[in-house]
């Protein structure tokens, strides 16, 4: 089988940075429109790691300049279950997988909801 990908974005309403001194307390991204490219790996398709029974996810966030501020590779999410994945984002976005080869993916970031079939909000 071959890798499926999804794009989406959030709508992250922040202040675009200033031009002030760094501030530590400042965030760390381009506010606006975030998204992220998500690459899921069927169940025992990485030759780059033991995947086990479980999906396997490759997942990039990028700010609305377009710089990542979030990575992680092989992340393994059982069924049914959520892993969160940290960015320099002020909250993490959950990734669920689903039972089967054909459930859609639900994400979720600060207490909105969509999946990976429709897109939209559920």
């Amino acid at each position: 089988m071959h890798p499926s990908s999804f794009l989406s974005a959030l709508a992250i309403l922040l202040p675009l940075a200033s031009a002030r001194p760094a501030n530590p307390l400042a965030p760390r991204f381009a506010g606006g429109w975030c998204t992220f490219h998500i690459t899921q790996h069927q169940r025992n398709e990485r030759n780059d790691l033991e995947s086990g029974p479980d999906y396997n996810y490759d997942i990039r966030i990028f700010d609305s300049a377009k710089a990542v501020i979030g990575q992680t590779n092989g992340l393994a999410v059982p069924d049914l279950q959520t892993r969160s994945v940290d960015s320099e984002l002020p909250a993490t976005i959950d990734i669920t997988s689903g039972l089967l080869d054909v459930d859609p993916i639900t994400f979720s970031y600060s207490g909105q909801h969509w999946n990976s079939a429709s897109g939209r909000r559920v």
